[in-house]
């Protein structure tokens, strides 16, 4: 099947991201795809090779976004002023971009290198703001996940309207952070 004229790859992307912003990553499928795009759906594949390469494309655009976002607000901040400012734009992608942001979180098969790269470079940003702690390697490391699991807690629950009580969430979040960096420092 020929190429349709104007269709591309980024055009795919783009349409796939919002689907997925718009419904979760199970919206995207191939046929809705093509539905939006208004082609056939095997029209499809004369760009990307099957609807795993186009969820391991759009993990790629997510987690350099993501990343992006977080070095941008990092930047020229003392550690916990930057965690924070890292917290809160993690928290406002999920926010602003639901899709992508569960695409951040699909399982990457290597294959494309970027999300792997990117991955680890989250990891160092996170290794640089908390060497003020002085902490060992592992010791970092349970803390990174540590932090993670408590930003993907606040992600979730906000989208899924988990926070009922009228009270200011980022107020919330900042009390957690504290609590768990204080934590880290009598640790």
């Amino acid at each position: 099947m020929s190429p349709i004229p104007g269709l591309n790859k980024q055009k795919l992307v783009e349409a796939a991201i919002e689907l997925a912003n718009q419904g979760g990553m199970e919206a995207v499928t191939m046929h809705a795809l093509a539905k939006k795009l208004e082609v056939r759906p095997p029209s499809l594949y004369n760009h990307i090779k099957s609807l795993e390469d186009l969820r391991q494309q759009l993990a790629s655009v997510a987690i350099i976004d993501l990343y992006n976002n977080m070095e941008k607000v990092a930047k020229g901040k003392e550690a916990l002023e930057a965690i924070s400012a890292i917290s809160k734009a993690y928290i406002a992608f999920a926010h602003k971009y639901p899709g992508l942001y569960e695409a951040t979180l699909i399982k990457s098969d290597n294959s494309i290198l970027v999300v792997k790269e990117t991955g680890d470079k989250m990891v160092q940003l996170f290794k640089e703001l908390l060497a003020v702690y002085h902490l060992d390697e592992k010791e970092t490391i349970h803390h990174i996940r540590g932090l993670r699991s408590i930003l993907h807690g606040f992600a979730t629950l906000e989208q899924k309207t988990g926070f009922g009580i009228p009270i200011n969430i980022n107020e919330s979040l900042e009390y957690v952070l504290h609590t768990y960096f204080n934590g880290i420092k009598k640790g």
